[in-house]
């Protein structure tokens, strides 16, 4: 994934990443074939890239294939895990309050069934992850958050909350978008029944892309929510009959450039083995953090967080409107100036952000 793009420095992978090449050569490779080929002849030929992209996303997640299928984005595998739950009424869900809304409009909506939804208000990510350990209970049915927070890159306890939401029974839902790809897990050792995750930030895929993994031990428990031709095993005019993988939660016609896209991310991260990556974005974190403390900038520290450091300055829209005019990119989000980086960021890079940052607040 190359780190420079039409000569800017990028710190904004929590927003929308640069497109990393080898999904580059894919999507160019589909295209040439679709109009080479044309239909049906490229579809037949790029269908197989749905079972591929599960294959490789079970790589990186250390799952089966079998319990992954792809998305067009985060907010929808979201959508399909609240509608899916076997939720009732007065069942309890909790979900943090500074979460990204797509991980929360899609609780609020279950109030509506009479689902008590708790959102744990407040800013302090892990105060606020503190609260919702403390809130599990046996009325908790689900529990929702965000694996790396996108206000200031939080790392949750996964392993910790996937083990009190089992001793109560409760499903535990993961928005995986904002770590997939920079940190590594293994969903046989932390058991989650759904993580979902868009491919357009940390792995480098086209916008509109992304998979779902459910859990298999979760299948049998969900509801018919989403049901469509590519859903099922069989079906008449007197019903059907579900996938028993997470291929049920396919509609229609696949979105192959998509597919083809995130597909190649994907193996690209995988050829290099995900702690690998791991280890380099950690040693560029621990980097960054030293060289801001150095030069006086405040930022939100956390023992454990993702490729995301969030600085308390006091105008963060100034401060990215001046650091834009030396194309350098970062984003103000929520009252703080995130910087975001991936494994190919180059420390030399990273110095001179701090030194235009402090430049710029000096002035």
């Amino acid at each position: 994934m190359p780190h420079r793009t039409l000569k800017r420095l990028f710190f904004s992978y929590m927003g929308v990443s640069p497109l990393c090449e080898a999904s580059r050569r894919a999507i160019v490779r589909f295209l040439d074939d679709y109009v080479k080929l044309g239909p049906p002849k490229v579809i037949e030929k790029y269908r197989c890239y749905v079972r591929k992209l599960s294959e490789e996303v079970a790589i990186l997640l250390h799952c089966d294939p079998d319990e992954v299928i792809y998305l067009k984005n985060t907010g929808e595998g979201l959508i399909m895990a609240s509608e899916a739950l076997p939720l009732r009424r007065h069942d309890e869900v909790l979900v943090l309050g500074n979460e990204y809304p797509a991980n929360i409009m899609p609780w609020l909506k279950l109030k509506k069934d009479g689902v008590k939804v708790h959102v744990i208000p407040g800013m302090d990510n892990h105060q606020g992850f503190r609260e919702l350990l403390s809130r599990i209970g046996p009325k908790t049915k689900a529990v929702a958050i965000a694996w790396g927070q996108h206000f200031d890159g939080y790392l949750p306890d996964l392993a910790l909350l996937s083990r009190l939401c089992q001793n109560y029974s409760a499903h535990l839902v993961v928005d995986g978008v904002q770590s997939v790809g920079a940190r590594a897990i293994d969903l046989k050792k932390t058991s989650v029944d759904f993580l979902v995750c868009g491919g357009q930030k940390y792995l480098g895929s086209i916008v509109g892309s992304g998979f779902m993994y459910v859990n298999r031990r979760t299948m049998g428990k969900l509801k018919d929510s989403h049901v469509g031709m590519r859903s099922v095993e069989q079906f008449d005019e007197h019903g059907y009959v579900l996938r028993k993988t997470a291929a049920r939660f396919q509609d229609g016609t696949e979105n192959l450039l998509g597919i083809v896209s995130l597909h190649a991310a994907v193996k690209a991260v995988n050829r290099i083995g995900i702690k690998e990556i791991e280890k380099k974005n950690l040693a560029l974190l621990a980097s960054l953090k030293a060289m801001l403390r150095e030069s006086g900038i405040p930022f939100i520290d956390h023992p454990q967080q993702t490729n995301l450091v969030a600085l308390t300055v006091d105008d963060p829209a100034s401060l990215a409107a001046r650091l834009r005019t030396q194309n350098i990119y970062t984003r103000p989000v929520k009252g703080v100036e995130r910087i975001s980086f991936t494994h190919t960021t180059r420390e030399r890079d990273l110095r001179k952000l701090v030194k235009e940052i402090k430049a710029c607040l000096s002035q």
